[in-house]
């Protein structure tokens, strides 16, 4: 059945493509979205599972982002740690003069409370006109009861084109388990 409003025009395959597009990321957000808001409803503050190894980065964080130089104000994000996958989001992300997506990455145990991530996040301009890139490489310490982490390692920002658009910055990321 026809939805009001829409045109009876036959579907080209860029249409059909850009309409497929659009709703697979609809599905994805409203996923992430409300897995994100249930595992957050679900666990108390600061809690972990009586299963989860106080060593274990996997779970809910809330953290602060910052610059060693000081070239972006820091930001406070919301990061899931799956297995061995990375989901980050800033409040940036709805900023005009610093539109991001999330950061998406992966995740290796390198030692008893030691982590490497790497997580990529694409730009946009204020227009949410894609602008480039970011490369995040980060190295994590785990607190040994398992309940905040400091992160440290370079961002390095590229256009379109995979041009780099100057040197890496030394980040840190500073987390706190929220589940």
């Amino acid at each position: 059945m026809r939805k009001p409003g829409k045109s009876l025009r036959p579907m080209t395959p860029e249409s059909q493509a850009t309409e497929s597009r659009r709703h697979m990321i609809k599905g994805a957000g409203m996923f992430f979205g409300a897995g994100g808001a249930l595992a957050a409803l679900a666990t108390p503050a600061g809690a972990m599972s009586e299963d989860q190894d106080q060593g274990d980065i996997q779970g809910l964080w809330a953290s602060v982002v910052s610059a060693q130089n000081n070239s972006f104000p820091a930001f406070k994000a919301i990061e899931l740690w799956g297995d061995g996958t990375f989901i980050g989001s800033g409040n940036t992300d709805l900023t005009p003069a610093a539109l991001s997506s999330s950061a998406w990455g992966r995740w290796t145990k390198t030692g008893p409370g030691k982590f490497h991530m790497i997580a990529r996040f694409w730009t946009y301009d204020s227009k949410a006109n894609p602008t480039g890139y970011v490369t995040v490489d980060f190295t994590y310490t785990l607190t040994a009861d398992g309940k905040r982490y400091h992160g440290v390692g370079p961002m390095q920002s590229f256009d379109n084109n995979g041009n780099s658009l100057g040197p890496p910055t030394t980040t840190f990321d500073d987390g706190v388990r929220i589940a």
